[in-house]
């Protein structure tokens, strides 16, 4: 089925109407990540269609922030890998099946790789300094929102919780979906840990991502990340 642009926009301009309203501006820029959870248990999920069309409803919210058009996606489970192609309107039309399946391999469930993968492929660059001595890292130009989307409990927690804390100290924020019924006590934990330089964590349970409407998604990732925008801002991890 082909992608229904006129949908996309639609829920585009719901996106950009949400940052009107948390008072961030319609023209706040962010690069949009999507980490998606590879491993086993998520194989019916993959086969079902649930993942492709959870990707296209990313896509739009990714429009509404990304001006370069495209979400940039990675899968994990004990290792990680960056899918090749970036989610764009060009490609997102059976994007799970072109892009994904079959082209890796499924695994247990690790968040850190992939979270220190993408501190590493967007943390901001140092400059001053001959040969780096003395440099100092600049605020980023625009902060990294990474929507992860994951079925159960992860078997690396002291290692997670290390890569998001150095998150902290630069412009990336974290959204986690967790999707089904299984237990989420650690994301829970990591929606309040402590030892960060700010909050860069939000956490909401989906049951069944099908019957989530639009609009309930696009309020859940919106729900932490205004405040979090404003004080990147202030604190200067962000431009």
């Amino acid at each position: 089925m082909a992608i229904n642009l006129e949908k996309i926009n639609l829920q585009k301009e719901q996106v950009i109407d949400l940052k009107k309203k948390a008072g961030i501006g319609s023209r706040s820029q962010a690069q949009v990540v999507l980490a998606l959870d590879f491993s086993g248990s998520m194989s019916p999920l993959y086969n079902n269609g649930t993942v492709q069309k959870t990707v296209e409803r990313i896509l739009p919210f990714g429009l509404a922030f990304d001006d370069n058009g495209e979400v940039d996606t990675y899968l994990f489970e004990n290792r990680y890998n960056k899918v090749k192609q970036s989610v764009t309107l060009e490609n997102a039309e059976n994007y799970v099946n072109d892009k994904i399946l079959g082209k890796y391999e499924m695994g247990g469930t690790n968040y850190a790789p992939v979270l220190n993968a993408i501190y590493d492929d967007f943390k901001p660059s140092k400059s001053g300094g001959l040969f780096g001595l003395g440099s100092t890292e600049q605020p980023m130009e625009y902060p990294v929102y990474i929507i992860f989307i994951t079925d159960g409990d992860n078997f690396d927690k002291p290692e997670t919780e290390s890569v998001i804390k150095k998150m902290s100290e630069k412009g990336f924020f974290i959204q986690f979906i967790g999707i089904g019924n299984a237990g989420f006590s650690f994301l829970e934990k990591l929606d309040d840990m402590g030892g960060r330089k700010l909050d860069n964590v939000n956490f909401f349970n989906v049951n069944n991502l099908n019957s989530f409407s639009d609009e309930a998604l696009y309020q859940g990732l919106m729900s932490e990340y205004p405040e979090w925008y404003k004080q990147a801002r202030n604190l200067n991890l962000i431009k």
